[in-house]
């Protein structure tokens, strides 16, 4: 078994981190791969739709600014180094950026999930304290994403090599140069420099009106993410010690990701 000298993190494993699961995707790439409901990918559209432009969409308090798309594809950062000085890159695909009058950016992340309690429903147990877990949870996505669109890497060898590695098919030399150099104009629309606010809006079903189509109501609230890079730096610091390790962490107990296969799991198998 090899280790890559880089290690390329997605912003979602920062949030849903199993140790096991990922050291297996990152050193052997073993990956539990689930099935993305349809459905979810339609919300998520509507949603970036819906708070496009004017930045006070997401909520009344911001300064002025403009809400942007930064695109539904891959990009990724430059070369970046941890507390320990090792080599690591970030990839992914955030929800939004806003660009405010003042130069300064914001990262924007949606998330259709309760955010309050139904008062309708008396056995509705949802609290503030839950909210708060959600927030901490996704609390480094937004950190990644910053890193993110503040570094992103316009190497063309690289990129060449990267939209080979996603497209297997991509075999004209021509094609493949106009796909990155297309690339390279997106980077220069949502590269970002100081951050002012991170934060998440989350979107949830209010109510619903049934005639003779379904009709579901959306309500959706904005929380503000405290800017720690630090923090980030520290955890980015904390993964790349359990990757760098010698063997796979054993599988937790509190993993779904892991249940299809920690029953069975023999890491002498591995080699």
């Amino acid at each position: 078994m090899m280790k890559n000298k880089s290690y390329i993190i997605n912003p979602s494993a920062l949030s849903y981190f199993c140790p096991h699961c990922e050291y297996l995707k990152q050193n052997y790439n073993l990956v539990n791969k689930s099935i993305s409901a349809g459905i979810t990918g339609e919300l998520d559209g509507i949603e970036k739709n819906f708070f496009l432009g004017d930045c006070r969409k997401i909520d009344k308090n911001l300064p002025k600014g403009e809400t942007i798309d930064p695109l539904n594809i891959y990009f990724y950062t430059k070369i970046l180094y941890d507390e320990k000085k090792r080599p690591y890159r970030i990839m992914g695909k955030g929800d939004a950026i806003i660009k405010f009058e003042d130069g300064t950016c914001g990262i924007i992340d949606y998330k259709t999930s309760k955010f309050e309690k139904n008062e309708n429903n008396k056995k509705d147990y949802f609290t503030n304290e839950k909210l708060q877990e959600k927030v901490d949870m996704y609390n480094p996505q937004l950190h990644a994403y910053f890193m993110l669109y503040s570094n992103l890497e316009t190497d063309e060898s690289f990129l060449k090599e990267m939209h080979k590695k996603r497209y297997p098919r991509a075999k004209d030399p021509i094609k493949i140069s106009e796909a990155v150099d297309k690339n390279l104009q997106r980077i220069k629309k949502i590269s970002v420099n100081k951050a002012k606010i991170f934060g998440l809006v989350f979107v949830y079903p209010k109510s619903s009106e049934l005639n003779e189509s379904i009709k579901v109501n959306f309500n959706y609230k904005f929380c503000e993410v405290p800017i720690e890079m630090n923090k980030f730096k520290n955890r980015i610091t904390d993964y790349l010690d359990v990757m760098h390790k010698k063997s796979p962490p054993s599988p937790p107990e509190s993993c779904d990701k892991c249940l299809m296969h920690k029953h069975f799991y023999d890491p002498k198998k591995l080699k």
